[in-house]
């Protein structure tokens, strides 16, 4: 009796989906940026300065695609500098352009809609332009 072929696909899905699980824990993102774990950014919020850039770091195995909305739904802000979806991979770091309009705005995962991380951008004070606060 043959063997179904259904039997040598069904090992190679599960490889596919456990085998990014195996070997040594990634570096952690380094201070002042925003890693990226498995289904979760490391911070909930992150507070920039008018003008400053913000670097997501993925320090997991998995992939991402990150880009401007919440909830796994990519949608582009007025003001959020990242406008278009960015593709992660193992340590891979990204910076988005500075961030020049003061307010609160999310960037989420697309794979992974519980992935989403608020970025209040705070305004320069009155001494100083956008372009010197960062």
């Amino acid at each position: 009796m043959p063997i179904p072929r259904i039997l040598f696909g069904l090992p190679l899905i599960a490889a596919g989906v456990w085998l990014p699980a195996a070997g040594a824990d990634p570096t952690p993102a380094p201070a002042n940026t925003v890693g990226m774990d498995h289904e979760v950014f490391t911070v909930k919020e992150m507070t920039i300065r008018q003008g400053q850039k913000l670097t997501l770091v993925n320090n997991s195995r998995w992939l991402h695609i990150i880009g401007p909305g919440e909830g796994g739904s990519l949608i582009a802000e007025t003001g959020n500098p990242m406008r278009d979806r960015v593709l992660t991979e193992t340590n891979d770091t990204y910076t988005t352009a500075p961030w020049n309009e003061p307010g609160t705005y999310n960037v989420t995962c697309s794979i992974h809609p519980e992935m989403t991380v608020k970025v209040v951008v705070t305004p320069c004070d009155s001494c100083c332009s956008p372009a010197g606060c960062g």
